[in-house]
């Protein structure tokens, strides 16, 4: 009977090492899942190499610097997300006040999107909303349709280059914590 509890602890202890391991794993698939629909999922992988750094232990990766680094890619991702909607319009020579428009449509069409049509909704709603309120902005400024929407497509477009860019940073992250882990 003494011989059952030591065993017994140690199975319950692979067991949980194993569990986490799996957790960070999934974490890792979730963040790439949630990029794929412009949700930021490289938090999800730094939570993930936070996860591993604590079953690592000091001295091994992922320690400090590096998650470090995967913290300053998570900002870095969010501020471009941020200002690429802005930066699409003002490209194509928006005005400023469409550029915090294809933002605000952005967020509004993102959450409303996701009302109708969870995750993909998201997306969808995300693109429409800030194409729609840049084009009325710069509809009612210019007077011109087709210039109107030339510009609205900027906010778009800078839309579509932020989700390969979340899709790229969060794959990065991920490929970054399994190389840093198995090698």
């Amino acid at each position: 009977m003494s011989e059952i509890g030591p065993a017994l602890l140690h199975g319950l202890s692979v067991a949980g090492v194993f569990l986490a391991w799996t957790a960070c794993a999934l974490l890792c698939l979730g963040g790439l899942v949630l990029a794929v629909f412009s949700i930021s999922g490289t938090w999800l992988v730094l939570g993930a190499a936070i996860g591993a750094a604590l079953l690592t232990g000091p001295g091994e990766f992922p320690g400090w610097p590096a998650l470090a680094g995967f913290f300053a890619v998570c900002a870095a991702v969010d501020v471009v997300e941020w200002f690429a909607a802005s930066w699409g319009v003002r490209r194509r020579g928006g005005s400023a006040a469409a550029g915090w428009l294809a933002l605000l449509g952005s967020l509004a069409g993102a959450i409303l999107g996701g009302m109708v049509v969870p995750v993909l909704g998201s997306l969808v709603g995300m693109l429409l909303g800030s194409f729609a309120l840049v084009f009325l902005a710069e509809r009612r400024r210019l007077r011109k349709t087709d210039r109107a929407a030339h510009i609205a497509t900027g906010a778009v477009l800078a839309g579509i280059a932020v989700l390969l860019l979340k899709v790229a940073a969060t794959a990065g992250l991920v490929l970054w914590l399994a190389a840093g882990l198995l090698l």
